[in-house]
């Protein structure tokens, strides 16, 4: 179908349901403009609230709120949006009187949950606002502005709260760090007290103090041994003594040669004495030789002078043994230092196994112990840069004002939406109505209807007034039925 054929139709059916459609056209303008007047004027006043970030570069101190913009957002709408704060506005802008009844705040707090909205910067989150609806616009005003500061007031407490939260937990980790240190520092104290001179530093000075008494024992030794040759020396000279002391000396009448033959033997006796005792078997013979070669020689006579008493140990004798006996107790104690200083190096790989695996904690907790300390001085810090609101803050940038122009109702929205329901209304009648209507308007109708009929004429319809002049579409459509008429003829 032609399109200049098709809007002609609807041009007709437009034209024949004309009051069907200016009716309830006409009709959603006057209830448009009735809901206007009638709906209440309802105020909605914003208070803008700017995101400071910190003002200390976050190189310095870093800060110590972990919770991103947008999630705190959200947390602190549930928390000034709870029934503690509601309440407490409620009371503030007059919503509920002081001796209220419980049902009545409750109905003011879902009233106030209800009327306000928040709304921030999606982007950048550097803004976001606070919007309150109320037939007063003083009291949305007033219930903007005491939400934002509650919304202020609960952010800075919340930062506060986290930042002192993390600086006393990581004072907690110090202490408990700290107390371990200290008790590992008394066991390793106690370790080296009881092994001081077992652990590996003292290796070198041990060396030292072993090889300073293996020479001294050895020098002793020495001394030893040369004061007991002297004291042999003495002794075998002392033993000479005693025997001539003891045996006497012979007097010999004449030239005798029995008496000679004595007095050698007797010179043999004490050669003996000077290196044997009296119980030596050698001296034991010489004696009896002695005396059987007298007691065959009656008439020897042999006299002794001098015989007597042995005199007592020489004062020489005395003091070698003293001094030799004074020697080997301090060699004795030298060796035992000796054997003291090999043990401890012997026990010092142990000592050192033990002391790595004491120290080998000691070690870690020291390194964790430093890194919490740090951690402690920029927790503080930043609990500083919180306490003296240097941190990230929300600061009001534009409070709620009592608003002059109402925000409901929207009077140019309402009277579009009135006017373009009346013309759906009507528009949807004629449509009905034409739809039901089977009757044909014209020849192109007809002639949709019955292609396979030919239009000689057409009946004009006799109840129009033939005295009025045709409109254009009446003239257009006799010029249609003239050629129609010239091409039939």
């Amino acid at each position: 179908m032609d399109a200049r054929i098709q809007a002609k139709q609807y041009v007709d059916i437009a034209w024949r349901r004309r009051w069907w459609i200016a009716i309830p056209s006409i009709a959603g303008i006057v209830v448009s403009a009735w809901l206007c007047i009638a709906l209440p004027r309802v105020y909605r006043a914003t208070t803008t609230i700017l995101v400071v970030r910190q003002s200390v570069p976050d190189d310095l101190v870093r800060s110590t709120v972990t919770m991103r913009i947008d999630e705190r957002m959200k947390s602190l709408k549930v928390q000034v949006m709870s029934r503690l704060y509601l309440e407490q506005v409620a009371r503030e802008v007059g919503l509920v009187q002081p001796n209220a009844a419980e049902a009545e705040i409750e109905r003011a707090c879902d009233l106030l949950n209800d009327i306000v909205y928040l709304d921030w910067d999606h982007q950048g989150l550097s803004w976001f606002k606070i919007m309150a609806e109320n037939r007063d616009p003083q009291r949305a005003a007033a219930i903007a502005n005491r939400l934002a500061d509650l919304f202020i007031e609960q952010n800075t407490r919340m930062r506060e709260q986290q930042a002192h939260g993390l600086s006393d937990t990581i004072e907690t980790w110090k202490v408990d760090v700290e107390a371990q240190l200290r008790e590992r520092d008394e066991k390793i104290a106690a370790f080296k007290k009881e092994y001081l001179y077992e652990l590996p530093d003292q290796e070198g000075p041990t060396l030292q103090l072993l090889n300073a008494s293996q020479t001294r024992i050895t020098q002793l030794t020495s001394d030893i041994q040369i004061r007991s040759q002297r004291l042999q020396t003495a002794r075998a000279e002392d033993k000479i003594r005693r025997a001539t002391a003891q045996l006497g000396s012979p007097t010999l009448s004449g030239d005798d040669p029995d008496t000679a033959a004595v007095a050698q033997m007797e010179r043999e006796l004490r050669e003996l004495l000077a290196n044997y005792t009296d119980e030596n078997p050698l001296v034991r013979k010489k004696r009896d030789q002695i005396a059987d070669f007298i007691a065959t020689h009656p008439g020897l006579s042999v006299v002794r002078t001098g015989a007597g008493d042995a005199p007592a140990v020489t004062p020489e004798i005395a003091q070698l043994e003293a001094e030799i006996k004074s020697l080997e107790a301090e060699r004795d104690r030298e060796v035992r230092s000796s054997d003291e200083l090999r043990k401890r190096i012997s026990n010092m790989p142990l000592r050192a196994q033990q002391l790595a695996a004491l120290t080998r904690d000691y070690d870690m907790k020291k390194s964790l112990y430093d890194t919490t300390v740090g951690q402690r001085q920029q927790a503080q810090r930043a609990e500083d840069i919180e306490t003296g609101k240097k941190g990230e803050q929300f600061l009001i940038q534009d409070r709620a004002r009592p608003p002059a122009v109402p925000y409901k109702p929207q009077v140019v929205e309402i009277l579009i939406l009135g006017v373009l329901g009346g013309i759906a209304l009507g528009g949807g009648l004629a449509a009905g109505l034409e739809f039901l209507d089977h009757t044909i308007k014209s020849e192109e109708e007809f002639a949709l209807q019955f292609p396979d009929l030919s239009v000689f004429g057409a009946i004009p319809n006799l109840d129009q007034d033939t005295t009025h002049k045709p409109g254009l579409i009446g003239r257009y459509m006799k010029k249609k039925r003239a050629a129609a008429g010239g091409s039939q003829a």
